[in-house]
Parts: C-alpha cells; structure tokens; sequence
C-alpha cells in the first residue's frame, strides 16, 4: 500500500533481534497476537513491557472513543515521521475489517474539513503536543475545552499522543524494520487469516476500568502520575517507571541526567523541578547542575554521562535517518543494552515532558 511516509529514509536496525519467549508470549496474552518487534526490545524487558502495557486501547482508556485514539497515534506517528507506528496503526486498522480503500485515504481524513470537530480537535493538539511540546499546552488544552471534551477525555487525548511520542522514537531511534509491515495487507496468509486476527484484536481491545494506586507515587514524575489517580494510567505508569530506576544498564544519575536534559529543552515546567530535585538528592551540586542544562557538558560528568547527556537534547526534535546514525555511534563506545536502555530513557522522558503541562492544571 502506498502511504505517506514510505518515503521518509530509514537505516538499517541498530541492533539486532533477540527472541524473548517470556515476553513473546506476554505480549500475545496482553494483545492477542504477536508483536513482531518485541524481540529488538527484549535485552531491555522494561522497555519492551511499556511499549505494550502503555497502549490505550488494551485496558487504558475509560472514557475516550477509541476510534479518536487510533488517529491521534497515527497524526502523532505521521509528525514524528515514525514508519514503523504508522505503518502498524494503518496495519491495524486494516486487520480489524477497515476496508483497504479506507485505510489508503487515511492520510486524507487527518486533514478533512469536515472531520467531527472533537476528532478535529484531538488530531490537532496530538500534532501540537509532539510539534511544539509544553510551549502550547495550554492553548491544546482550550481547544478540547471548546469542542466539548471532559477534563477526563483530555488526558486521555493527551496521554494517547505521549504514548505515541514514547513508542515512535523508540522505534524510530532504534530503526526497527518497516516492511513487514508495510507489506502486510499484501501477503496471501495474511488476507486469509485477517477476519480470524481482526477477532481476536477486538476481543483484547477494553475498556480500562477504575483503578486506585497501591502506593504513593515516587518522583520524579510523581505529579503527573497523580493526574491520573483513578484511571488504570495511572499504575500502568508507575510499572514502567519503576520498570526503567530498577534496570542495571545505566545509572539512575545518568538517567536522570538525560530526562533533565530532555525537560529543560522542552521548557516543561511541570516535570524539570522534580527531575532536579532528584538529581540533588544523588549529590548533584547546584552548580554542577545548571553547567550541564546549559552546557550539556562538565567536569562532573562520567564517560557514560557525557555520552548520553547531548544524545538525549537530539532525541527533542530530528531526523529519523540522522538519529539512528547517532544512536548507531553510540555502539561503539556502549553495550548493546546500554544503548537500549538509553534509547527508552529518552523516548519515555519526551513523551512524559510532553503529557505534563497538558494535565497540570492551575
């Protein structure tokens, strides 16, 4: 199928796929099918969990319609220029019965002046949320006030871009492989097995149920999960967090020095008091501190740190051929998981510095 970002260049994957049984076999009982891109994440299980325990439509989404969550993902992934998220939304799609003819014009009915103007809106602010980051978050957050939606359907709205943002440069970055993919609705098996698969994908596609946290919140990021309380987001975020502090791969430091890079060149108010902090409380001066977001450089710095810290401030905004050369330097200094895992940090840092100010309300 002609799309349109077949054209976007995209190198050769960073890495190599590993097969994960576990997480195979996790990733089919969450969705019902098989992740075809599970095993690039499985040196890192933490992030292999969050990109499929973070997807709205599997248990998350309580009160946003699902069909505005699906564009949203692929505005999103067509911003970021992701060909692989957006070619798996539009794969999707085409798997649960949408027509082929349908799924072709979809770049079209992203752009249509007719489109419902709650679906118009939430197309918006997920390419705004991704383009312009906190700077318009308050401007995204009236235009769903306008067009009628519940304070509870706009962190939905916000969550399924953030979402999104984190699975696309994850995918992005690491140049997971595009043309199974793409080439999909093309093959003889799967046309004769699609209404078996589209089944079995909208059995697994619930509604969340409320879900209180079974614990404070630790930071940073403990304000924006508590935005959430209620909501099934909520722990699920906290899973991925902890997820993410417990891996070995990296240092916490280093970690936090790259979401801090990453909140400061978003401006994101919301989430960079707290990573700072957090980096105190790991014996960062304050000096030290206001050197590297300036700098992204001091002498404080470890190897690793020094690495990831301008590597982090390029995961904002690029180019996807450009950042997975980038990524594909790293190699030669880190071990396959380090890069992994630096990749996740700085995918889930830009889309939590993203969703932040869209739920911190005055």
């Amino acid at each position: 199928m002609d799309y349109a970002l077949e054209h976007v260049a995209w190198e050769p994957c960073i890495l190599e796929r590993r097969p994960d049984r576990t997480l195979e076999t996790y990733a089919r009982r969450k969705l019902g099918v098989a992740n075809p891109a599970i095993g690039y994440f499985s040196p890192v299980p933490w992030m292999a969990r969050g990109l499929i325990d973070l997807h709205p439509e599997y248990g998350l989404l309580m009160h946003l319609d699902r069909t505005v969550s699906d564009l949203v993902a692929l505005a999103v992934s067509q911003e970021n220029s992701c060909r692989f998220c957006y070619s798996a939304v539009r794969a999707l799609l085409w798997a649960q019965g949408m027509p082929r003819f349908r799924v072709e014009n979809l770049e079209r009915e992203l752009t249509r002046p007719d489109l419902p103007p709650q679906t118009a809106a939430a197309i918006a602010v997920g390419r705004s949320q991704s383009r312009t980051g906190p700077s318009g978050a308050r401007a995204a957050r009236e235009m769903l006030r306008r067009a009628g939606f519940s304070m509870d359907e706009m962190k939905e709205v916000a969550f399924a871009a953030a979402n999104t943002d984190f699975s696309n440069r994850a995918h992005t970055i690491l140049a997971v492989p595009t043309r199974p993919l793409e080439r999909l609705p093309d093959q003889l098996l799967a046309r004769l097995f699609r209404p078996f698969i589209g089944r079995i994908i909208r059995k697994h596609t619930v509604r969340g149920a409320a879900t209180p946290l079974s614990r404070e919140p630790s930071p940073p990021y403990a304000g924006l999960v508590k935005a959430y309380a209620g909501s099934p987001i909520a722990p699920a975020l906290v899973q991925v967090l902890d997820g993410m502090w417990a891996s070995p791969h990296l240092t916490r430091r280093c970690k936090l020095w790259m979401l801090a890079i990453i909140a400061r060149g978003l401006g994101c108010d919301t989430c960079a008091p707290e990573i700072s902090h957090c980096l105190r409380g790991e014996g960062v001066a304050a000096d030290t501190l206001t050197r590297v977001l300036d700098h992204l450089d001091a002498p404080e710095l470890d190897p690793t740190e020094r690495l990831l810290v301008p590597f982090a401030r390029e995961t904002i905004w690029f180019e996807p051929a450009a950042m997975q050369r980038r990524a594909r330097a790293l190699r030669d200094r880190l071990s396959d998981p380090q890069v992994l895992e630096a990749i996740g940090v700085a995918a889930l840092g830009n889309g939590l510095c993203r969703l932040g100010p869209m739920v911190d309300q005055p």
